[in-house]
């Protein structure tokens, strides 16, 4: 079924009111009528606008309403032109008014491809009109059940002039009969409407039912709008040529005198308000600063990103705000009206070519999600489930608008983060999550990966911009640095180890993660059991020996990664031990000689990152953002020292592999 469409009458100039009233602001926010409607009906779950306007008004209109709809829902514009007319007729001389709502719709016809709703562009409907009219829509009905939503004229009446309402009949909760009165007034808690100029009033009761210009059709109904006009044209033109008006409500109440279609009346009890005279701004002001007061509508009614309202989300964004601590892409938390919470993440696409990106992410999220019961099943001790990614509106798995890239996962509810392990049974999770990633990932080809971050563990090419850097010495630092950069350069020939191994594919290629740190797993918030692996964005073709190297130089040292005092780093080889056996219990059955290159992982990661911040530093800080002066060299500084006590303790390292391999081979016995 295709999403039902809202279609919004603002081809009026709002002669009553004296200017475009449809963009005329009723807050200290500059907000007009339309954008509580626009905003209403979004909450409802409408993500499609049809605006019906004038090209007279178009430039003044898009500045004031559409240009800021656009940000939020699927726009599209067409234009109620006098001349738009069935052949064989033509404009009156002398006529500028409209031909009316009915025709308007006729117009419209073009850009609806489904169900839709219309409204009015200067009228208050109420948030719960909006949601009551599209539940109606979204459900499976037949070409000919329409409905209405209903309103008591007391609630529908100004005390500054008259109204034109649809006077509606209603039987057994369906539309039998509706007529148009033009002169409707306020009579107390009631109403009159004249259709004499004042010469004599007939009386109606508060809780009459009116139409207020909300309905909601099928889509065949739009036939009967544009076949009826010319009909409509040939009975009225002689008669009224230049103020006749071809009315929305007359083609339903045809249809429904020759039963040819229902009409569900759905009552509310929401107010309408309007500017229909400039005497009303300043009720209307007031009805919205009590509306604010009472919590329906907040401060501000656009939450940013506008990205969040393009993806299908249960209910409609209540607050959007910054979350995590990711340094690359920027994270925000999305809690909707269902109370249902999304993580919303603007791509950096100076880092990241965002189409191969999420093509990558795509298909690694369809295999893990494929793979996640059965590897739980096989394991018998716990299920590392897989991010849901959430296309957009269009079907595409991020979106884009003039601001950048953006995509949505699931929030994965009941998780924590954790920026250190607090335990080593943290630590095991993560090694358990990662191996468990690696298990998901057997079977997928790597070699299709795309390479999201090129040459990202060619320690060979990282070595070579290293020299370049030296040698250019642009901000004159490597003087003071020469120890540094003789450590690095002593190491060269055996940084390259894991490069030639995969070249000459004594190593087999595999899908690893890259970014193996603790904070890339959820764990359960109460069980503190691996969940979830997130930050999927450097998944690429790469070696195991990668993602336990890089894990190990983030959780086995004992220093934070900027530790000044480099007494205060030391290798930790029991948890070292730790994540060496979550990795190996949980992921696939590596190759003995995978297996026997996961020390030398360890060591060349933490080199490699080591050269990768002495670079930067070098280079005058352009890629690690720092927050003081010399950051980027007291982290190479810690790498190097980490370096140091690795091959200390590489035999102890090789050994404790060695044991873990043959624990794991144990236990599978």
């Amino acid at each position: 079924m295709r999403e039902p469409a809202l279609v919004i009458l603002a081809a009026g100039m709002g002669s009553r009111f004296g200017g475009l009233k449809q963009i005329t602001p009723v807050d200290e926010e500059g907000h007009k009528i339309i954008d509580f409607s626009l905003y209403d009906a979004r909450r409802a779950g409408f993500t499609k606008i049809v605006f019906v306007i004038k090209h007279q008004i178009e430039e003044d209109f898009k500045n004031g309403v559409g240009r800021n709809a656009e940000k939020y829902f699927d726009v599209k514009y067409v234009f109620q032109e006098l001349d738009r007319l069935p052949e064989g007729f033509s404009v009156p001389e002398g006529r500028t008014k409209p031909w009316g709502t009915a025709h308007a719709i006729a117009c419209a016809a073009e850009a609806i491809d489904g169900p839709f709703a219309v409204i009015n562009a200067d009228d208050f409907y109420g948030s719960s009109s909006f949601q009551k009219i599209y539940d109606f829509l979204k459900e499976e009905r037949g070409e000919s059940e329409h409905a209405m939503v209903g309103y008591r004229i007391a609630n529908t009446v100004t005390d500054n002039g008259s109204v034109s309402r649809g006077i509606c009949t209603e039987e057994n909760g369906y539309l039998s009969h509706i007529v148009e009165r033009t002169k409707i007034f306020r009579k107390g808690e009631d109403a009159e409407y004249t259709e004499d100029n004042g010469k004599t009033f007939h009386f109606l009761p508060g809780q009459t039912l009116v139409s207020m210009n909300l309905w909601g059709f099928q889509h065949g109904i739009l036939k009967s709008f544009q076949h009826d006009f010319a009909s409509f044209l040939m009975e009225n033109l002689d008669k009224n040529p230049l103020k006749c008006e071809y009315v929305l409500p007359a083609i339903p109440d045809r249809l429904i005198r020759e039963k040819k279609a229902t009409v569900r009346v759905i009552p509310t009890e929401e107010k309408w308000f309007g500017v229909t005279y400039a005497a009303d701004l300043d009720s209307v002001k007031q009805a919205v600063i009590r509306k604010k007061q009472a919590g329906i509508y907040p401060e501000h009614l656009w939450m940013k990103p506008a990205a969040a309202y393009h993806f299908p989300l249960d209910g409609a964004p209540v607050s959007i705000g910054l979350y995590g601590e990711g340094h690359i892409n920027t994270t925000y938390l999305v809690t909707t009206t269902s109370g249902k919470r999304y993580i919303l993440q603007k791509i950096k696409d100076t880092v990241f070519d965002v189409p191969p990106l999420m093509e990558n992410i795509e298909r690694v999220i369809r295999l893990a999600q494929k793979n996640a019961k059965k590897q739980a099943d096989e394991t018998g001790k716990m299920q590392i489930g897989s991010l849901n990614l959430i296309d957009d509106l269009d079907g595409c798995s991020y979106y884009r608008d003039e601001t950048g890239y953006y995509r949505v996962y699931d929030y994965v509810e009941g998780t924590i983060c954790l920026q250190a392990p607090e335990s080593n049974d943290d630590f095991y999770q993560s090694a358990a999550a990662f191996g468990a990633f690696q298990k998901l990932m057997q079977n997928f080809p790597a070699e299709e990966l795309h390479e999201t971050i090129p040459d990202f563990h060619n320690t060979v090419n990282r070595y070579r911009i290293f020299r370049e850097t030296v040698s250019r010495d642009p901000l004159g630092r490597a003087a003071g640095v020469s120890e540094e950069i003789r450590f690095a350069l002593d190491r060269e020939k055996g940084a390259g180890e894991l490069c030639r191994l995969r070249q000459n594919g004594t190593l087999p290629l595999r899908v690893t993660h890259n970014d193996t740190k603790l904070n890339n797993v959820l764990l359960d918030e109460k069980t503190r059991k691996a969940r979830c692996v997130i930050d999927l964005d450097t998944v690429m073709p790469g070696l195991a020996a990668y993602d336990f190297g890089d894990a190990i130089r983030f959780g086995a040292a004992t220093a934070a990664e900027d530790e000044r005092d480099l007494s205060r780093m030391t290798l930790d080889l029991e948890r070292f031990r730790i994540f060496t056996r979550g990795y190996l219990e949980y992921g696939p059955d590596f190759s003995e000689k995978e297996i026997e290159t996961f020390p030398l992982g360890a060591i060349i990661m933490t080199l490699e990152c080591g050269v990768r911040f002495l670079t930067d530093y070098l280079d005058g800080d352009r890629y690690f953002a720092i927050r003081r002066d010399g950051q980027n060299l007291d982290r190479a500084r810690t790498q190097f020292k980490l370096v140091s006590e690795m091959e200390k303790h590489l035999d102890e390292m090789r050994r404790i592999v060695r044991e873990e391999e043959d624990r794991r081979n144990s236990q599978k016995r």
